[in-house]
């Protein structure tokens, strides 16, 4: 199907909102030698490089969709969402994903 026929033949809606996603929250990441991760044990820290309170990004399907920050809600962590797709945005990105 190409750009055209995703326009003429709208999928319904109510058809996308059923498909599972896995949401992804990325606090920061690091690249290190196979040495270095060997040393690590119980105890251990990895540095991040990431400012404590800086945000963190939201993804659904390798794909930013949002920003968020790191709470502590009822004892466990959390994310608070701070910045999403808005609904139509996300509804295309779907359509487009389903489709191809």
């Amino acid at each position: 199907m190409n750009e055209d026929d995703i326009k003429n033949n709208p999928i319904s809606y109510e058809k996308l909102t059923d498909i599972g996603v896995e949401l992804v929250s990325e606090l920061g990441s690091i690249s290190m030698t196979v040495k270095d991760f060997m040393k690590l044990k119980k105890g251990s820290v990895i540095n991040l490089e990431k400012p404590a309170g800086e945000s963190i990004e939201l993804y659904i399907n390798k794909k930013i969709v949002g920003k968020g920050e790191v709470i502590v809600f009822e004892e466990n962590l959390a994310v608070r969402i701070n910045e999403i797709l808005d609904s139509d945005t996300l509804i295309q990105y779907f359509k487009k994903e389903e489709l191809w």
